[in-house]
């Protein structure tokens, strides 16, 4: 049977926004007491990372006093992640139980869970409160932790940029499966005009990644995750993801084929794939 354990973090953002929310609180002083009683953020690890929740603190504090009460009444929906979660096992082929740690937080507004290591064994499924968990989040998310079993992939941040591609491309093609019927955007889009632009730099996204497969290097997992990739464009892996698994299921894999390929063999897997993204 699969384990979830909960670690609610809304308690302690509501102990660091009462604590901040005075007027004689500046930004500087309101960003040491975030560090102090918060410090949660979906940002990736280092200075770069603590940068970027700094300006998420900044640009949403009105927000978060425009919406306090909506947060302090919030409650979990637990059903809803054990069912989806059930339906990804079945989906990928994995029948062994999975140990995981939900972990409830308040982010900036900005839709944006995550999967993170939560210790040797675990990951965390890092789900915001502040706003609405759509099924198509949800299965994206458990589609990693799932995948992350079936592929054996490592518990750390830095691994090749073609183990980001294949989870992130699999994970985007999952949720368009579990949640038919709707635009490609709708799946793999958090800011409008993003999957146009990506389209029409189809080809200079592949090649551009492709030397790249094999880094595992932070600086190449921010460049196509969070910078401007090699054409001027963010999230280049969500993009390359999204067309290599694409051209997958129409060559008649299984998203249990997919699923299965060892974190080891991925950037063979995906060279191999390119010559058909090509045709």
């Amino acid at each position: 049977m699969d384990q979830i354990e909960t670690v609610n973090l809304v308690p302690k953002f509501l102990e660091f926004y009462q604590k901040a929310d005075r007027e004689a609180v500046d930004a500087e002083e309101r960003w040491a007491l975030w560090q102090e009683y918060y410090g949660f953020a979906a940002v990736p690890p280092g200075d770069e990372g603590q940068q970027m929740a700094r300006q998420l603190l900044d640009d949403n504090w009105e927000h978060y006093q425009e919406n306090i009460e909506a947060i302090r009444n919030w409650t979990p929906n637990h059903e809803q992640i054990e069912q989806h979660l059930s339906d990804i096992k079945q989906l990928l082929g994995y029948e062994q139980p999975i140990h995981l740690v939900v972990i409830y937080f308040v982010g900036g507004f900005e839709g944006n869970p995550f999967v993170a290591p939560y210790d040797e064994e675990r990951h965390a499924l890092c789900l915001p409160i502040e706003t609405e968990l759509s099924s198509i989040t949800l299965y994206h998310e458990l589609t990693h932790i799932v995948h992350s079993k079936t592929a054996n992939f490592s518990l750390t941040w830095e691994r090749p940029i073609a183990s980001t591609i294949m989870q992130e491309g699999l994970a985007t093609r999952v949720s368009q499966y579990m949640v038919p019927g709707l635009l490609d955007e709708d799946y793999i889009e958090i800011e409008d005009g993003w999957l146009k632009t990506c389209e029409s730099k189809r080809a200079d996204i592949l090649e551009g990644i492709y030397p790249y497969l094999d880094d595992a290097s932070s600086e190449v997992l921010m460049k196509f995750l969070f910078g401007k990739g090699t054409t001027n464009t963010e999230r280049e892996a969500y993009y390359a993801g999204w067309e290599i698994v694409n051209t997958l299921l129409a060559q008649g894999k299984t998203f249990k084929d997919i699923a299965s390929v060892q974190e080891s063999d991925l950037s063979r897997y995906i060279r191999d794939v390119y010559p058909a993204l090509k045709q």
